[in-house]
């Protein structure tokens, strides 16, 4: 079978962590990877990074990535120049493809003009809707849900990662039933498994003794880091003790980019940090490169996602797959993949409180964490990405 994915924004080489580098380029990167070794052909096509020239990556035999350019007059929703630059290098490089794959609502849009013009079926996934992101906190943005809503009434088929995200556009964007396929996504447990704490804290640098609580995420509010701030804030408070006992550790962002230190939401929590006096405890280590996560998550004694929303959670299904023990919002897709005291532990959405409540009590019991861990891993195999990319596949082979 032969492949196109669009995903104009989310280039899979791209670093993770760094602006909103994230969990869509992770899924893209793997289902491409999963899906070439099963022999079929793949091209992703995304946007020229800091160029207007047109790069070619040949990933492997199977998957080739290629960088278009593109010109525009509105970089939000005026598709075409970048349809056109696409439909034509497709034309011109004489290639045919069985099914187009679109990722985030932008890359449909452009998926939507191909598979009119060349006669394909059309397939997306959003990863996150307008509507969606409005109900926790974001903008109201009428042209974008307005856009949305064309479509989930004309693509072949949609691909959400739960049950909630299907409920979700068919609410909201009155989505047909029979096209939605719940499909989650997976992973690489290649890539993903523990490694002895010590020795993961000793290749890291990190500190034997100390009780270390990570995050791993773009800096974003609607990530909650805030949350953990005041987390950790409260029970140094109760407990004086603690500060000298334990690490927060903020994986994600261009550290070493001047600018970072300028972002709004990085400033707010260096400044909730030191306004707590937590500088000593809480450390941001930049973007990580995405071998040496699994060493992070296996060196932590917990890992922390407190989000106000995430769609799935790809963080939480990695740190699952390292035999860490998690604590999560009670939110998104989270909901899905935890199930609270089994496999890890959930939190009210933004209760603080309770957060800080169940950090205190894992943080001091070796046992739970270490059988929250093994309950973790035994619910991460069922999310082999082996798995995940047939059921895709068979999506594939309905629309042709």
């Amino acid at each position: 079978m032969k492949l196109a994915f669009i995903s104009y924004w989310s280039c899979p080489l791209e670093r993770l962590g760094v602006l909103n580098a994230g969990g869509m380029n992770v899924y893209v990167y793997n289902l491409a990877i999963s899906l070439g070794k099963l022999g079929h052909r793949i091209d992703i096509f995304t946007k020229t990074h800091n160029t207007k020239e047109q790069k070619i990556l040949q990933l492997n035999q199977n998957i080739c990535l290629i960088h278009l350019p593109v010109t525009y007059k509105d970089p939000y929703l005026d598709v075409n120049p970048y349809a056109n630059n696409l439909t034509q290098y497709i034309r011109s490089n004489n290639l045919h493809y069985d099914v187009l794959h679109s990722h985030y609502f932008y890359s449909a849009l452009i998926a939507k003009v191909l598979s009119q013009k060349l006669m394909i079926p059309s397939i997306v996934t959003f990863h996150t809707t307008s509507a969606v992101k409005f109900i926790y906190g974001g903008i109201k943005d009428k042209k974008r849900e307005k856009r949305e809503l064309v479509i989930v009434r004309e693509s072949n088929a949609i691909i959400a990662s739960t049950e909630l995200e299907k409920h979700d556009l068919m609410k909201y964007y009155y989505g047909d039933s029979k096209k939605i396929f719940v499909i989650s996504p997976g992973v690489n447990h290649k890539v993903f498994k523990y490694h002895a704490k010590l020795s993961s804290r000793k290749k890291l640098q990190l500190p034997q003794s100390k009780k270390i609580i990570l995050f791993v995420g773009r800096i974003d509010p609607i990530k909650g880091i805030d949350l953990l701030i005041k987390a950790v804030s409260d029970l140094t408070k109760k407990f004086p003790d603690f500060e000298n006992k334990f690490r927060v550790y903020i994986i994600g962002g261009d550290i070493k980019n001047r600018n970072f230190w300028h972002n709004h939401e990085v400033v707010k929590i260096k400044k909730l940090i030191s306004s707590r006096r937590l500088d000593c405890c809480v450390k941001f280590l930049g973007s990580k490169a995405h071998h040496l996560l699994p060493y992070y998550y296996s060196a932590a004694d917990i890992v922390v996602m407190p989000s106000f929303h995430e769609s799935f959670g790809l963080v939480v299904l990695e740190a699952m797959a390292c035999r860490s023990a998690v604590i999560a919002s009670k939110v998104g897709g989270l909901k899905y993949l935890i199930k609270d005291g089994f496999n890890g532990r959930l939190f009210e959405n933004g209760n603080i409180v309770q957060f800080a409540r169940i950090i205190w009590t894992l943080i001091n019991d070796v046992k739970s964490r270490s059988l929250l861990g093994e309950n973790a891993f035994k619910t991460s195999q069922k999310y082999c990405w082996n798995i995940q990319t047939q059921k895709i596949l068979d999506i594939y082979k309905k629309m042709m």
